[in-house]
């Protein structure tokens, strides 16, 4: 009866505590969402065109890195196709379209 009230116990715990910082905002921001009203066709349309743009920028990369490696900017390539895009579908807010620079 103990166990079984000790693994209740760390259950519910674990369960509580993602929802208990859910709300936590991202990057030490109140708002998750810029604009609420833009939210929904974010997560549903933008997002995953954000991934497929990052997708193709990886395999863009792949194709490109040996000319890029002969022009010696590996780097620049690697911002420009795969960190932006990335950074555009991952790390803003939902409903966020402004200029993340």
């Amino acid at each position: 009866m103990k166990n079984t009230l000790r693994v209740a116990t760390l259950i519910a715990i674990a369960l509580a505590s993602p929802l208990a910082m859910a709300d936590t905002g991202s990057k030490g921001s109140d708002d998750v969402v810029a604009d609420p009203a833009l939210a929904v066709p974010d997560i549903l349309f933008l997002r995953p065109a954000g991934l497929a743009g990052t997708t193709l920028g990886f395999a863009a990369f792949v194709v490109s890195s040996p000319f890029t490696a002969m022009a010696e900017c590996v780097d620049d390539a690697w911002d420009t196709l795969v960190i932006t895009p990335g950074e555009w579908t991952f790390t803003r807010s939902l409903g966020d379209f402004g200029d993340s620079k």
